[in-house]
């Protein structure tokens, strides 16, 4: 998502996080079949999967968490200013994405790596930044359209609430 279709879309925002949940299924499978040690147990991910696929209730709660999980990440301020940082279509250099947010690299690198697990960022591991994602571009669109609506109701209903209070005194 770029700066020029920053309206909220929460189809964008579903598909991210669902290709993000998709990797992590896929990795999970690559690994039932690597044998780390002949004794270990078998993880058997694919008979797990396999009951989450006929259990709608228990497809609700993962969905739920990762929706939950992923607005509280973006509802911390820093990393709700690090996700607008990264709206832009090229990656940003982590010196400069610390630089920016005024913490140090280790910060913002594990900032990033908590956003990435999400979905709501990408490492660009070759040049030491980051960037966006459909679904992290997404999340801040919501906020910042949340913020600009409650912003224009509270511009529209203070100053009669104000009037309101004085009346009353």
């Amino acid at each position: 998502m770029s700066p020029a279709s920053d309206a909220f879309d929460l189809d964008v925002v579903v598909a991210g996080l669902w290709q993000r949940l998709r990797d992590v299924i896929l990795a999970e499978q690559r690994l039932e079949g690597f044998a780390f040690a002949p004794e270990a147990p078998e993880i058997g991910w694919s008979a797990r999967l396999a009951a989450l696929a006929d259990d709608a209730s228990a497809r609700a709660d993962l969905a739920r968490d990762v929706a939950l999980r992923v607005l509280g990440a973006a509802a911390d301020g820093v990393n709700c200013r690090l996700l607008s940082v990264l709206r832009q279509d090229t990656p940003v250099a982590l010196d400069e994405l610390a630089r920016r947010l005024g913490l140090p690299p280790v910060a913002v690198a594990e900032r990033l790596s908590a956003l990435s697990q999400l979905g709501l960022a990408a490492r660009d591991l070759e040049r030491n930044g980051a960037l966006g994602t459909a679904a992290g571009c997404g999340i801040v669109a919501l906020i910042e359209a949340l913020s600009e609506r409650l912003g224009g109701r509270l511009g529209r209903e203070l100053p009669a609430l104000l009037v309101a209070r004085e009346g009353q005194r």
